[in-house]
């Protein structure tokens, strides 16, 4: 569509160009904007879909249609808007409640650190081996520029 109309464009007369750019306005530029908007959201060929949002960009900017658009939509706002102007709504103010006393909460009954110390003494060195043996192979790890790209992020 985009294309037949481009080139209807370029062959029409001057008389019938004015007639021609309203139908693209209007009509062929609209469509088109939506549908490639479409190709960009489906992630396929969202590549494809930016070079043809660009491609009808460039169109409309040549053609001027773009200024037409942008005096249409000036124009239309200012109708709505009519001579009454909206105040904008600035909402109530709350209150915050400041004396809300919170019951106390009571401490769990722990069981005596003696035997707590023993028992993780105990568990630790099993686990100190299998960390050294871990953390000797994340330093095998190779990096490159990708990591140094991202690696002030974490």
């Amino acid at each position: 569509m985009l294309k037949r109309a481009t080139a209807d464009l370029a062959a029409a007369e001057p008389g019938a160009m004015e007639a021609q750019k309203q139908h693209l306005a209007a009509h062929i530029i609209p469509r088109c904007y939506v549908a490639f908007s479409a190709v960009v959201a489906d992630n396929q060929f969202s590549t494809l879909g930016v070079v043809l949002l660009a491609a009808l960009a460039r169109l409309s900017k040549i053609t001027g249609i773009t200024q037409e658009m942008k005096k249409r939509s000036i124009t239309s706002k200012a109708r709505k808007a009519g001579p009454v102007a909206m105040q904008e709504d600035l909402g109530e103010r709350i209150r915050r409640v400041e004396d809300v006393r919170l019951p106390p909460v009571e401490a769990p009954v722990e069981a005596p650190v003696e035997a707590l110390s023993e028992k993780a003494e105990l568990e630790e060195k099993p686990k100190k081996d299998r960390s050294a043996s871990k953390s000797a192979k994340k330093t095998k790890k190779k990096k490159n520029a990708i990591d140094d790209l991202f690696s002030g992020l974490f």
